[in-house]
């Protein structure tokens, strides 16, 4: 069963995580096994820190503040502005539907709903999410020296720039805290973007661009886990959803660049009448089990398929439809698996996918990540695509 031209770095390591997160994801490991890489030698066993659950709630890690009991989200107005929240826009603030609104007019293009803060700030469901900064961003918000709250970029609501017109996405820094930075749409400033975001709102994809404070596996604090141009893209990504242990996960962190072969993937996927994609997890800070790497998926560049649902209802897992040791399967799901694993290679759209033949450990999964240089479809080093030859 070989398949020519699949090229591998025998010392590459990659790691695989699980997830149960419910709304939006960072993927810890629950499990997975390990063994994610092409390795010249076979890759050990999971590490316990890999279980640790950094998932389960609805707000991301450092946010602000949890989504509050608003009411209903306005409607946009004719110019396609969100209306009645933190970052809308307002005359005075009765058109700001919450308690305690300030609006911001000195300064800010056609008004700015606001409230004041000195660290946190409520989101509502609808809404951008919404962060507090430093009232020197905003000079002319005399009313709020302390700090003031406002809408964080997002390119669902406004996919031209991320923000209403008028205002600008850049970063800045939590009042008294200048290591806590976010992008937030602020007034009479112009987009600063990495090339990699701007590309993506291009495609017209929904998401969140974030920052990330690096960090260290809690067993190698030496190391340390970075993303490059992090963000939240959300559900559905061009009609495909994004599911978790059975739900919608809104939201799902990643690298840009991983995102952005998330969505070829949904591209490739919908014409085949996919409606939701079933991942196990992307970002989680650690290393592969028995080694001293980092796993693919500390730098958010990796994601687990565990399965794919049709219009028509059926599901196909890899757990229940791969078919092992077979290049020509005759179900409908294996066929679907093996042909969606060898489109994404033969389209360059991932550079590794690893599925059950690499080992036993991804008998559930399939997992693709963006590991610099590489082009490997399979479990080891040859130009094959077969049963794992290492036996586990």
């Amino acid at each position: 069963m070989q398949r020519a031209g699949l090229l591998l770095c025998a010392t590459l390591l990659i790691g695989c995580g699980d997830d149960s997160s419910s709304e939006w994801t960072v993927g810890p490991a629950t499990g997975d096994g390990g063994q994610d890489a092409p390795s010249a030698d076979a890759a050990e066993e999971e590490s316990p820190e890999a279980s640790a659950a950094d998932a389960s709630s609805d707000a991301p890690p450092q946010e602000d503040a949890p989504t509050e009991d608003a009411p209903t989200e306005d409607a946009p107005d004719a110019a396609g502005e969100l209306q009645g929240f933190i970052g809308s826009p307002c005359s005075s603030a009765a058109d700001c539907k919450y308690a305690e609104a300030v609006c911001v007019t000195n300064g800010a293009v056609n008004g700015l709903c606001s409230l004041a803060c000195t660290t946190s700030c409520p989101d509502q469901d609808g809404h951008p999410v919404t962060s507090c900064v430093e009232p020197s961003q905003v000079p002319e918000a005399t009313s709020l020296p302390e700090g003031l709250c406002v809408s964080r970029c997002n390119f669902g609501p406004y996919p031209a720039t991320g923000c209403r017109e008028g205002y600008g996405c850049v970063k800045a820094a939590r009042p008294g805290d200048p290591t806590t930075v976010r992008w937030v749409c602020l007034p009479n400033k112009s987009s600063d973007l990495p090339a990699c975001y701007t590309e993506l709102a291009a495609r017209g994809v929904a998401f969140e661009p974030t920052v990330m404070k690096d960090e260290s596996p809690n067993t190698h604090p030496n190391l340390t886990c970075h993303v490059i141009d992090p963000l939240y893209v959300e559900s559905p990504v061009h009609g495909v959803r994004l599911e978790s242990g059975g739900k919608e996960t809104k939201r799902v962190l990643g690298s840009c660049r991983m995102v952005n072969a998330l969505v070829s993937t949904a591209d490739d996927l919908k014409p085949l009448d996919v409606i939701a994609i079933q991942h196990m997890g992307t970002y989680n800070c650690r290393v592969i089990a028995g080694t001293d790497k980092l796993s693919e998926h500390a730098s958010g560049d990796a994601i687990d398929f565990g399965g794919f649902e049709l219009a028509g209802g059926a599901v196909y897992t890899v757990v229940d439809d791969w078919i092992h040791d077979d290049d020509t399967p005759s179900t409908a799901g294996g066929k679907f698996l093996y042909e969606a694993a060898h489109r994404w290679y033969d389209q360059h759209i991932w550079n590794i996918i690893l599925t059950p033949e690499y080992n036993s450990a991804h008998d559930n999964h399939f997992h693709v990540d963006m590991t610099d240089g590489s082009h490997f479809l399979g479990f080891t080093s040859g130009h094959y695509l077969g049963p794992n030859v290492y036996g586990d």
